[in-house]
């Protein structure tokens, strides 16, 4: 820990980082906290903190909480199989996606922890495509989610699957979507799971985005497990014979799919970093959460009367 940084700071690093957790309902593992807390640390040093937290911190089976939060144990224990069968059927879907061509990595996306997605709730995809074929690549996986009735809808979500975040292999650097004290973004991004990952896709994602060090300084991405992985594309012959017979279409099937966009997104597209659509990058999150999640933290972090007046999560960032 550098010479600067007390142990007061840390402690109030770790508070934030329980605290931010909490929102999801999720305990953390000791070693989990020192991943994603944004303050460079030996993990050593972390848990001496830990042995001495304040009285609103408690412990039980390794996880630690917010006092009075025991009960959310229980909940990521119930989680953690409800992820797994989320993962089995997110590896059927990609095993079909992988005849795609373009396709360079499908990872799942809002695992916010780990293992740590809602029963209710659908399976977010985050798709890495070729060159000037972000266009193409949508429409095809759209279609064949509409044909194997996958997609969502506001009367049904569970365990559907969600396309609403495309990035082209040469835009794959995110950082200009952070919003201010953008909390839930960093996570979000530190926590995609890749399923599927051409040419060592994922390694160039992460290695693009390698400003995310700065705010977690501990974390780095874990190896692709082979257990949740679909394998490799389809060969170079088979992308170029597909890309001859059908790649001219991208221009056509971009204009087709900005024509049938909903209005909702359509009247929003471009303004921020909700609903975008360009060549490089299609986010369709017309329900961008990111301001409410800093907002329900400040209101957790103002009850936590041991944490100083200033409580920005980045506050600690050099």
């Amino acid at each position: 820990m550098d010479n600067n940084q007390s142990k007061t700071n840390l402690q109030e690093a770790i508070v934030r980082t329980i605290a931010f957790f909490d929102l999801f309902s999720y305990p953390v593992t000791a070693l989990q906290i020192w991943k994603y807390i944004n303050v460079r640390c030996e993990l050593k040093e972390a848990l001496e903190i830990l042995e001495n937290m304040p009285e609103n911190i408690s412990s039980k089976q390794g996880l630690y909480f917010l006092s009075g939060r025991e009960e959310i144990i229980k909940e990521r224990m119930a989680r953690y199989n409800q992820t797994d069968k989320k993962f089995k059927r997110a590896l059927l879907i990609a095993k079909v996606f992988k005849f795609i061509p373009w396709i360079k990595m499908i990872a799942i996306g809002n695992i916010i922890g780990e293992h740590n997605l809602k029963d209710s709730g659908d399976i977010d995809l985050v798709i890495i495509t070729a060159k000037k074929r972000i266009w193409l690549t949508r429409f095809f996986c759209v279609l064949i989610t509409k044909i194997l009735r996958l997609r969502p809808t506001p009367q049904k979500t569970r365990n559907k699957i969600c396309l609403s975040f495309f990035i082209s292999e040469e835009a794959m650097n995110l950082e200009s979507l952070m919003m201010a004290d953008d909390i839930y973004f960093i996570h979000w991004l530190a926590g995609l799971v890749p399923i599927f990952n051409v040419n060592n896709a994922y390694e160039k994602f992460i290695s693009a985005n390698a400003w995310l060090e700065k705010y977690l300084p501990n974390w780095r991405a874990g190896e692709v497990s082979y257990k949740r992985d679909v394998g490799g594309g389809e060969g170079e012959f088979y992308y170029d014979v597909v890309d001859m017979l059908v790649g001219g279409l991208e221009e056509a099937l971009k204009i087709y799919q900005l024509k049938i966009m909903p209005r909702k997104l359509s009247m929003i597209m471009n303004l921020d970093t909700r609903v975008m659509a360009n060549d490089q990058l299609i986010k369709l999150h017309i329900n961008d959460r990111r301001i409410y999640y800093k907002k329900e933290l400040d209101k957790k972090l103002n009850a936590l009367s041991k944490i100083k007046k200033d409580h920005s999560f980045w506050a600690m960032v050099e």
